[in-house]
């Protein structure tokens, strides 16, 4: 029981984290807007002091904004909520398509072994070998490759 706790715990931390880091820029933010707002033109004179407590206090600013039913933190608290179910959802569909089957490969992807290779890549005999060299290169070219290797010996004797 207690492992299992403990498994469950690590997997979920870092949803946790980010939710509450997320949550925690959300009254930062709010708490911003409403001293913009509040403030205006000596808006950089007192932001300092309303950082301050926003990043000191964020749990009662948060609890105060959402009594409040601030629009601001409620959209925002929303859009993070959001964007961590997401990606929670999005890592566990991630996984299941990752899980391997019998050959501890995922996808199609599987080793073989020379006697594989040898048989599925170069299993081509000397007609098909042949065969292929002709159809593959162009007859002026090799013209031109014979008639110039027959002037070079003829050049060497």
């Amino acid at each position: 029981m207690k492992n299992r706790l403990l498994g469950i715990l690590k997997t979920v931390w870092p949803y946790i984290l980010t939710l509450l880091l997320g949550l925690y820029l959300a009254e930062i933010l709010t708490g911003s807007i409403l001293a913009l707002s509040k403030y205006k033109l000596t808006f950089a004179d007192h932001m300092p002091d309303v950082l301050k407590g926003l990043a000191l206090h964020p749990i009662h600013y948060y609890t105060m904004y959402l009594a409040q039913r601030n629009p601001a933190l409620i959209i925002i608290s929303v859009a993070v909520i959001l964007y961590t179910a997401y990606f929670v959802l999005k890592r566990n569909s991630k996984n299941k398509s990752w899980e391997t089957a019998d050959t501890d490969t995922h996808g199609s992807a599987t080793w073989g072994d020379i006697k594989d290779l040898m048989e599925h890549f170069f299993r081509i005999n000397e007609k098909d070998l042949t065969r292929n060299f002709n159809q593959e290169t162009n007859a002026d070219v090799l013209n031109s490759l014979i008639e110039r290797e027959s002037k070079s010996r003829i050049d060497k004797k």
